[in-house]
């Protein structure tokens, strides 16, 4: 009998026996018992993996747990199998919503709207996608008015999260801060342990100025999601910006003295913290008591190391944790160490080694957050995004709310010209990281680079209120408002800084004023006020040498010169006033003046690059072109790794036709730095214009996918003939004609415009474009771009082209 039983089970088919385990997990989650349950759904999936009915519990067994990213990729693999499952598509784009994943949204709700249009959740998965394009166009008047849809649905739907989310949103922008308490409160009511809820509720108090009641809610954010150290991170920055640095230590001690013996990481933050803001004698004190007294000294060995590292003490650091390393057994304590050796080895040139520690660290723990993100970077500088980013992923699938993890993800998806996710991303860093300055200054950079001042000045405000002494996230405002032409918040701004009484905050409010009255009454005035500035008591150096850039820069040269003359002779062994005044004589076209003080500088100092370039400039604008070329060399055998002569050396050689050689060092520094957008361009453009082989235009396009967006007209051209070169010659039209448009005096520009016309059978435009670019190299230009320029125009002519 058990052999018939064995031989009719193993008779069963794949799917028989998925179905089986399929009914058994149902059972278990009727019986309560739901990790047994998901152990017999995966059996299922190992059976059959397009078992749909299994995949569609797993998704709401993932959905009870609050794993969300789990249900999500359930209902995934529903919706990509049955592009019609409505159900699959509306979870989907409600949690691609939570998730900022905008084009998943976008997706999904399209996707859901075409199948059930009127159906109430389909209807507010409408409106919230409505209501983001009117924030992306910056309706005001359309936003208030879905506003307004979103309350009225809500009566029809009042658990609907994204009804409520726009309502939150509205609420805040129209300044109605009872009404956005009240959605978020019904929010974390519903969903408590939603960091994101708690985050707008933290927003909004910060907006009510309400600083009481703001601490209070930090400490809660603490205590319900204390393995995220940006919450306790925001409280300190709020104290700091008090000057309360003892209420920033008494946290940081009340919550290492509560912690667990075992766990490491309240000291672990104590320590970092009196590293930061107290003496050495405190630091090493309190790594002694840690070691001494708990029961795992190695987190604390590492810390000990950093600090050592940190004091310049940087062999004998390393050599510690090596040590440290040499007694640890494989764990997830020993892959910590390995992350932060590889942090140290890299800071100190050894990349080699850092990435075999990266690699040791991979090999054992594929998911490891910090060794993907150092590997990421690497793969990122590599323009290997697609790795990039698939480790990235992994990473925010350990540690959701990781913002470096966000940024680097930010920086892959700009590289790869997709620069709509590059800035969601961005914006998720600066919520991630609790409107932190670093993340919050990059983002805002970037949306006043798009000119959206407002969503620029929102979050900066949002960062000020938890930093406002932080002068950098001021100087940003300061500027911001002088693009906006907010004169009042100028002045404010201005004053603020004048309060922080640093020297740099001094000499931000210094030239923000100074550029106010620019632009508010005119220059006289706001020369008058740097000259005052020149003659009070106080006046720094650096204030009195930026009077005489701004004399230079009102055309008075010979009141910058007698400025800069006085000032020498009141601080004569200053080599800074004789930079300024070599400038200033070059200026006054005091060429052989300017000469001799550049000289002298680099005889007492020969490793000094930007000396050089600009005595090689010096050179140029006498006509010795040959003597401008032989001083870029005599710089780089001072300093041989110096960008900028690299650079200069690059453009003699392109410019003497010499283009293998301008690759190679494009090249050079493209391995050093491979975020310039300008080193891209430039490489990017000379692998696409001189080189015909197949991998060159692949490598070219590898580079310049970045500048899908560009607005400069050498960018533009650089991306539209790597696009024309591709096939997609209509693609590249309008980056072609902008760049023309742009650039009206280049030859090249001109070529590449007239062969796009010339293959999209455009023959009477083309004919012009050729002629342009002939009629500018003139007849002595025998670039090959050129000669074939002159090919077309007589081989278009005897076809009958003409112009019209």
């Amino acid at each position: 009998m058990v052999i018939s039983a064995l031989f009719l089970s193993g008779c069963k088919s794949a799917e028989e026996r998925a179905e089986e385990h399929f009914q058994s997990a149902i059972s278990l989650v009727e019986e309560g018992d739901v990790d047994r349950a998901m152990v017999e759904l995966r059996n299922v999936f190992d059976l059959d993996s397009g078992h749909t009915d299994a995949r569609r519990t797993m998704a709401e067994l993932q959905l009870e747990r609050g794993n969300r990213r789990g249900a999500y990729r359930q209902y995934l693999f529903l919706a990509e199998k049955d592009p019609d499952d409505l159900e699959s598509r509306i979870n989907l784009a409600e949690m691609a919503f939570e998730f900022g994943s905008w084009d998943e949204l976008d997706r999904h709700g399209a996707r859901a709207e075409e199948l059930a249009a009127n159906d109430p959740r389909v209807e507010a998965i409408a409106l919230v996608r409505e209501y983001r394009a009117a924030i992306r166009d910056d309706d005001a008047a359309a936003r208030r008015n879905l506003g307004s849809q979103a309350d009225v649905l809500l009566s029809e739907q009042p658990k609907n999260v994204l009804l409520r989310n726009i309502l939150m949103d509205n609420s805040i922008r129209e300044q109605d801060f009872t009404r956005a308490l009240a959605e978020i409160d019904w929010m974390i009511a519903d969903d408590p342990t939603n960091s994101r809820y708690h985050k707008e509720r933290l927003r909004v108090l910060a907006m009510l100025g309400d600083m009481s009641a703001l601490e209070t809610q930090l400490r809660e954010m603490i205590k319900l999601f204390p393995d995220d150290p940006a919450h306790k991170a925001t409280l300190i920055r709020f104290f700091l910006s008090r000057d309360n640095l003892d209420a920033a230590e008494a946290l940081l001690r009340d919550l290492s003295i509560a912690s667990a013996s075992e766990d490491p990481g309240p000291t672990v933050d104590l320590i970092r913290f009196l590293m930061e803001f107290r003496d050495t004698e405190s630091v090493r004190a309190e790594i002694e008591k840690a070691i001494s007294e708990r029961s795992d000294p190695v987190p604390f060995q590492i810390i000990e190391a950093r600090f050592d590292f940190s004091l310049g003490n940087r062999t004998e650091a390393i050599a510690a944790l090596q040590d440290v390393l040499a007694e640890s057994d494989p764990s997830e304590q020993s892959r910590d160490i390995k992350i932060t050796l590889a942090k140290m080895l890299l800071a100190t040139g050894n990349e080699v080694g850092a990435r075999t520690h990266v690699e040791e660290v991979l090999a054992e723990e594929s998911t490891h957050p910090e060794a993907l993100k150092m590997q990421a970077a690497w793969q990122i500088e590599a323009d290997d995004i697609d790795a990039a980013i698939g480790g990235l992923r992994m990473a925010l699938d350990q540690t959701p709310q990781n913002a470096e993890a966000m940024t680097l993800m930010a920086r892959a998806y700009a590289r790869r010209g997709q620069q709509e996710l590059a800035r969601d991303f961005l914006a998720q860093a600066v919520e991630a990281s609790g409107n932190a300055p670093e993340e919050t200054l990059r983002f805002a950079q970037v949306l006043i680079g798009e000119e959206s001042y407002l969503p620029a000045e929102d979050i900066l405000l949002a960062a000020l209120r938890l930093a406002p002494s932080n002068t950098d996230i001021l100087i940003a405002l300061g500027q911001l408002y002088l693009r906006m032409e907010d004169f009042g918040r100028v002045r404010g701004v201005v004053d603020t800084l004048r309060r922080l009484g640093s020297e740099r905050a001094i000499q931000a409010a210094n030239g923000i004023e100074a550029e106010r009255l620019n632009q508010q009454q005119g220059v006289d005035e706001a020369m008058s006020f740097l000259e005052s500035l020149n003659n009070e008591a106080e006046a720094t150096l650096a204030t009195k040498i930026s009077l005489v850039r701004a004399r230079l820069g009102t055309g008075d040269r010979a009141g910058a010169l007698a400025l800069a003359e006085e000032l020498k002779q009141e601080t004569p062994d200053s080599e800074a006033l004789d930079v300024v005044l070599a400038a200033v004589h070059v200026a006054n076209d005091n060429l052989d003046t300017a000469e001799a003080l550049y000289r002298d500088l680099l005889a007492a100092n020969p490793a000094r690059p930007k000396l050089w370039r600009e005595l090689s400039r010096l050179q140029m604008r006498q006509g010795d072109r040959e003597a401008a070329k032989a001083l870029i060399d005599k710089g780089l055998s001072h300093t041989p790794e110096d960008a900028d002569l690299l650079w200069a050396k690059a453009s003699f050689q392109e410019r003497d036709g010499n283009i293998d050689s301008a690759i190679a060092i494009y090249q050079t520094l493209y391995e050093k730095n491979s975020d310039s957008v300008v080193v891209a361009n430039n490489l990017a453009s000379l692998l696409a214009t001189y080189r015909d082989d197949e991998d060159s235009l692949e490598r070219a396009w590898t580079i310049a996918r970045r500048l899908r967006d560009a607005s400069a007209p050498a960018l533009q051209d650089t991306y539209g003939w790597i696009v024309h070169r591709r096939g997609n010659s209509a693609e590249a039209l309008p980056y072609l004609e902008a760049a023309a448009q742009g650039l009206p005096s280049d030859a090249i520009v001109q070529y590449h415009l007239g062969q796009v016309y010339h293959a999209l059978d455009r023959p009477q435009e083309a004919l012009v474009q050729f002629r342009n670019a002939v009629e500018i190299a003139g007849p002595t230009d025998t670039r090959p771009q050129i000669e074939d320029a002159r090919t077309l125009v007589q081989s278009l002519q005897n076809s009958g082209t003409t112009e019209n």
